[in-house]
């Protein structure tokens, strides 16, 4: 995975203000009818082997372990800190009963244990991390768990790729005032990130990518549009395509109500349009079909904006669709 993720601020125009969250009842995304297996492409799921730490200067020496360290065991989860000045470490956590929480000024993770091993709370307090609203071409605070997936199947042969997802916005508190907020350049977003990519070592484009993108929230708009534009906006940006679908192509509802949100949904076709349309506009054209595969995914918090932030994951996971 790269380390520059996205650059595409200004996308929306209207501007929407957090208030308090309330829980209340569910709202589930009608699951999609599979009538094959299916058969999980994260490793790691229960962050067992622990995260690697990465941060905005390329270190990766960091690790934490949120359930012990795992003799001989690499990790397979990484956690990008990019843009922040508060550093997570293993003398930042704290047990309970109940979970494992990694806490400092900046930013909170924390991670339940068995039974429930696998729900994460991601936190971000980035008005203690901007001294003034951020200005354009300025970095911005990240909070993302990342891998490159163990299993990369090529696109060619999904017969589906399914996501499932269990959330809720749990804080999303604006820390600007309304007069230097700009929804052009300050926003709060929470999102996954899937690199699709020519992993043909024969081909003269060998690593070339489309970052296709599935945003749970963003705080300028409760029904996001669709976004299909260059990464671009940073010194760092990557230059390749982003395809980012429209909420109501993957979901129900909006998690801007707090409200529990449930998502099965088989992302495969939104996939293969993003393919279509980056050809259409110039992009990966010397790649063929037969080049791409599934091969790593970030989640979490992206804050070019002084927000404060939370958000639960119950359940989330990606699976391709197999024949029986």
């Amino acid at each position: 995975m790269k380390k520059n993720i996205l650059s595409k601020l200004g996308r929306f125009s209207s501007i929407i203000l957090i208030v308090a969250c309330s829980a209340g009842d569910p709202i589930e995304t009608p699951p999609e009818v599979i009538s094959n297996d299916t058969l999980s492409i994260l490793g790691d799921p229960f962050f067992e082997k622990g995260l690697v730490m990465k941060r905005t200067d390329g270190s990766t020496s960091n690790v934490i372990h949120p359930f012990g360290a795992h003799s001989g065991a690499s990790p397979i989860w990484g956690m990008a800190e990019w843009g922040t000045q508060f550093l997570l470490t293993e003398e930042d956590r704290v047990e309970d009963t109940q979970s494992v929480t990694y806490a400092n000024a900046g930013k909170l993770i924390s991670f339940k244990k068995a039974p429930h091993a696998g729900h994460i709370v991601m936190e971000a307090t980035t008005s203690a991390e901007y001294e003034r609203p951020r200005r354009e071409g300025e970095y911005w605070p990240h909070l993302l768990i990342e891998q490159s997936f163990p299993d990369q199947p090529f696109v060619k042969d999904l017969k589906g790729l399914i996501l499932r997802f269990k959330g809720r916005l749990t804080k999303a508190e604006m820390m600007m005032s309304q007069q230097d907020y700009n929804p052009g350049l300050h926003a709060a977003q929470f999102q996954l990130f899937i690199t699709v990519q020519n992993m043909n070592p024969h081909s003269a484009y060998y690593g070339d990518f489309l970052w296709f993108g599935i945003p749970f929230y963003d705080n300028r708009n409760e029904q996001i549009p669709v976004y299909a534009a260059k990464d671009i906006g940073k010194d760092d940006a990557s230059g390749k395509f982003i395809y980012s679908a429209g909420t109501t192509d993957f979901m129900t509802g909006t998690f801007h109500s707090g409200n529990e949100v449930i998502i099965e949904k088989d992302i495969y076709p939104l996939i293969d349009n993003a393919l279509k349309i980056a050809r259409q506009r110039g992009y990966l054209t010397g790649s063929f079909d037969s080049d791409f595969r599934i091969t790593g995914m970030n989640l979490g918090w992206e804050l070019p904006g002084t927000f404060d932030v939370g958000f639960e994951i119950n359940d989330f996971d990606l699976s391709k669709v197999i024949q029986k």
